[in-house]
């Protein structure tokens, strides 16, 4: 762990937990802010304030979910507050939402909140090829489909009763497939001299850069110039940045870089997902 995780660390844990008092009556400002028909500023006040000191109070209770998700990234060398980030987005929507006279805990509640967010993000960033939600969601919907059905089922017959375009479907399905790949530059031994897999595979050609990687430059260079600074640091360099880093960077917040980031990656998503229904 690196210092600037082990300080973060430290100082969540010195922030006290809250008792179910004080847990029931900062959720009821909270409420009571969000719920008001007309803009009154000391209501607006007192409940920015107990949503912060909820927020606070429940920082450790994203550590104890992130740590249990941790391995699962070790083998893409992300910075472990990247995780932690995720998580505290969702804690912010659960202290939003957490209604206390339900009567259960916002331990109980925001857990679900702050394991959602973590698994977005693992799912975002958890493996070496990303590949987007809706794909993964198709070809998981079509699997399903495959085993229950008594005989077996052609692609063509799975996209007409998903109500897809065949060609979606295949590519849905091939996603899953990607995710299974083996990393090139993975090193094929301890032995001095062995390599990477790409080593034993290469003929020594450089690739020329396929079309798809040029339509991917020319959406970058539509992005803002902030934009295309956080997407650099964060995915295109050989050492990839943190958000830490990113932060000292460009001087703005973590949270500031993370909304860029997501701004940026959603203009992405949306050319990417209009391009597949041209196809």
């Amino acid at each position: 762990m690196n210092d600037a995780y082990s300080d973060y660390i430290r100082s969540v844990r010195a922030i006290p937990l809250l008792t179910p008092a004080e847990e029931i009556h900062l959720g009821t400002l909270v409420q009571r802010w969000k719920s008001a028909l007309n803009n009154d500023a000391i209501l607006e006040r007192r409940g920015r304030r107990a949503m912060q000191r909820m927020i606070r109070a429940n920082l450790r209770l994203v550590i104890s979910i992130s740590l249990r998700h941790q391995r699962r990234i070790a083998h893409l060398q992300q910075d472990a507050m990247d995780l932690i980030q995720a998580g505290n987005i969702g804690l912010i929507q659960a202290v939003q939402r957490f209604d206390p006279s339900r009567g259960y805990r916002f331990s109980t509640y925001g857990y679900w909140w702050i394991q959602q967010a973590v698994q977005n993000h693992l799912q975002e960033h958890g493996h070496l090829i990303r590949v987007p939600n809706p794909l993964l969601e198709l070809a998981a919907r079509a699997n399903q489909m495959r085993q229950q059905a008594r005989t077996a089922m052609s692609t063509a017959e799975l996209a007409v009763a998903l109500e897809v375009p065949p060609r979606r479907l295949e590519r849905a399905l091939a996603a899953l497939r990607v995710r299974q790949l083996v990393p090139l530059d993975r090193d094929c031994g301890h032995d001095e001299g062995r390599g990477t897999l790409l080593d034993w595979i290469s003929d020594g050609r450089e690739p020329l850069l396929p079309e798809d990687y040029r339509w991917l430059h020319a959406q970058l260079e539509q992005l803002s110039r902030l934009e295309r600074q956080i997407l650099d640091l964060r995915y295109f360099q050989e050492q990839k940045s943190s958000l830490a880093d990113v932060s000292r960077e460009t001087g703005l917040s973590q949270y500031k870089v993370q909304r860029h980031e997501q701004r940026a990656l959603a203009k992405l998503r949306q050319r990417v997902d209009a391009t597949d229904r041209r196809h």
